[in-house]
């Protein structure tokens, strides 16, 4: 801004010396000279000629002539200056330099003592710049070379990008990537960013975007750039070869006048003085970055272990447990440690099974990234354990199944296997305290005989009670006088009026339970239903995404508690045992494997799942 302020500053500066001494002075010889910037450009870009004359009138210059370049005056300016009490003045005239075909070009000099300049035009390597919202590329931008010399591709304006920086372009279902959304704006020329970057393709997934993004300085073409960069994880949720782009909605300001009216605003290289003398207004857009082809493949078939939960990635397992030495009936806890980069949401362990051994319990997880976006770090898995006899007991090793996309194969990283010795317990009747003995400081007490009180300490008469000086006018009851009437009347009145509130509130609830039962009735019927058409049309992922929904609705009617949206896997492996247990949390599996799973299920397939879900379900559909 300081820079900003200065050139505004020479520039006014000049500006109102021409104002005040315009005529002033002693005459001086003229001059002419001139100078091509850039020397080298590609087809498609535009070079920029400057004709400067000084001295005392006006010097006619004529435009050069060379076959295969075209030349047109864009702008002029004109400036005086007083050195040493002399008027110099000086003209620039800005022409514009299109290239007609590629090779070397000799531009002659304004006048025959001006050495001849020279301009390189090369074939353009087929790029161009992007369009606001993906819309057919416009006119030439202003700016030298368009962006393309720079590797990033500028609206036609010139005065923003996106750009998508991907690893790689072929990937598998499942798999995450890091990727980073480059948004570049010319200083002056965007006024805000007004949201995040967006995904033009719901084949994919962007998890874990940065909300502040990181900014710095960038020069393409000359121009002064701000570029906001943010990361993300990348992840295809189907096979197939797709298009990707991203999308930024901006606010940039645009010039309202034409150009042939606004000559002098091209001049003004730096966008805060077009800003002052160009009128402008600002304008939504959304600037689209160019597409990018992304092949998708699926995860193979073949091979895949039993135990493989959807991670892809590269990773290892370690295993440790909290104490090598323990006694019997007390829990030790079991932890496996899963490193590497990867999906880590689809990393998962059963860890140890129960057996004769050991008595295990759920494991619990928790994730710790080393990057930003989380595509780097460490999830461990705690898992509690209860020795079942002491001794010299050994816990066997950990597995864990993944896809490895660098060997394009299944791989099962296994743990040590770790050596624990168990105490026996110790025996709790020895702890135990002895009967208390009678003591003999404690005097015996004497023995009582038959038809003897109790207590020999109140035996005797008691003392007559002392007569007060009260006295009573009526000896009818006080609830059977009129100033007491009132009272119960009142209490009964509170106590029918309760009890009539009470039974609406029951019969609304009633009523709302009723509807609550119905409207959860009805959904669960349209959901068989789009399970059937799923099945007819052999559609998996619709299949058991509806088949969820019904159970999640049927759960829901059991715990009232929690949202039937909310219901997860946690909630059914707390919460139900046995067969139930396996059937549901089977079908919840299936729903999130088979968005990219790939599997073809059969007929046979789709009638069993459908006629478990309908078991479970009938409960809540009456017939």
């Amino acid at each position: 801004m300081r820079t900003h302020a200065h050139r505004c500053t020479g520039i006014l500066a000049a500006i109102a010396v021409y104002v005040f001494t315009a005529g002033v002075g002693e005459a001086a010889a003229p001059s002419v000279d001139a100078a091509i910037e850039p020397s080298q450009i590609e087809m498609g870009d535009s070079a920029q000629l400057t004709i400067t004359t000084s001295g005392s009138g006006t010097l006619s210059v004529a435009l050069p002539v060379v076959s295969g370049l075209e030349f047109r005056v864009v702008g002029q300016s004109r400036q005086i200056q007083i050195i040493n009490g002399a008027t110099l003045e000086s003209t620039s005239t800005i022409v514009r330099v299109t290239p007609e075909e590629p090779g070397v070009f000799t531009i002659p000099g304004p006048s025959p003592h001006s050495p001849p300049m020279v301009l390189r035009v090369v074939p353009g390597n087929g790029g161009g710049s992007s369009s606001y919202g993906g819309a057919a590329p416009g006119p030439t931008p202003y700016i030298p070379g368009g962006g393309a010399n720079s590797g990033v591709h500028l609206t036609p304006d010139g005065s923003a990008f996106v750009n998508l920086q991907i690893p790689k372009h072929e990937l598998y279902v499942g798999e995450s990537v890091p990727v980073e959304i480059q948004v570049g704006m010319r200083d002056g020329f965007v006024a805000s960013i007004n949201g995040l970057p967006k995904l033009n393709n719901s084949d994919f997934t962007l998890n874990n975007l940065s909300r502040q993004p990181e900014h710095t300085a960038k020069t393409v073409d000359g121009k002064p750039f701000t570029v906001y960069t943010w990361h993300s994880l990348l992840a295809a949720v189907k096979p197939g070869t797709f298009s990707l782009s991203f999308q930024t909605p901006m606010t940039v300001r645009v010039r309202t006048r034409p150009r042939t009216d606004s000559m002098i605003d091209d001049l003004l290289g730096d966008p805060f003085l077009q800003n002052i003398f160009g009128v402008t207004v600002p304008k939504n857009v959304d600037v689209s970055s160019p597409e990018a082809a992304i092949k998708v493949l699926p995860l193979p078939a073949q091979g895949r272990p039993a135990d493989f939960s959807g991670a892809v990635g590269t990773f290892k397992i370690s295993a440790d447990v909290s104490s090598a030495k323990n006694t019997a009936g007390d829990p030790l806890t079991l932890r496996m440690h899963v490193t590497g980069s990867g999906n880590f949401d689809r990393v998962d362990s059963n860890m140890l099974e129960a057996d004769s051994e050991w008595k295990t319990y759920e494991p619990k997880a928790t994730f710790s990234s080393t990057d930003p976006t989380g595509f780097r770090g460490e999830k461990t898995f705690e898992q509690p354990l209860i020795a079942s006899q002491p001794g010299a007991q050994t816990i066997p090793p950990l597995s864990f199944s993944y896809f490895d996309p660098a060997t394009h194969r299944y791989e099962t990283a296994h743990s040590s296997p770790l050596p624990v010795t168990v105490s026996p317990a110790a025996n709790s009747a020895a702890n135990e305290p002895p009967p208390a003995s009678p003591s003999a400081s404690t005097p015996a007490a004497p023995a009582r005989a038959p038809g003897a009180p109790a207590d020999e300490s109140h035996s005797g008469l008691r003392p007559d009670h002392a007569e007060t000086e009260a006295r009573v006018a009526s000896l009818v009851p006080p609830y059977f006088q009129p100033r007491f009437i009132a009272i119960p009347t009142a209490l009964a009145l509170l106590f029918g009026g309760g009890w009539i509130a009470l039974r609406r509130r029951e019969r609304n609830a009633l009523d709302v339970h009723r509807e609550r039962e119905r409207v959860r009735s009805q959904t669960i019927r349209a959901l068989s239903e789009r399970m059937a058409a799923a099945a007819a049309k052999r559609d998996a992922p619709s299949f058991f995404n509806a088949a969820r929904s019904a159970l999640q609705q049927t759960l829901n009617a059991r715990w009232p508690d929690t949202p039937a949206e909310h219901i997860a896997l946690d909630e059914i492996d707390a919460r139900l045992e046995g067969q139930d247990r396996n059937d549901i949390r089977e079908i919840f599996v299936l729903a999130d494997e088979a968005n990219y799973s790939g599997d073809a299920l059969t007929s046979a397939d789709y009638e069993r799942w459908t006629e478990l879900v309908r078991r479970h379900t009938a409960a809540e559909v009456p017939a």
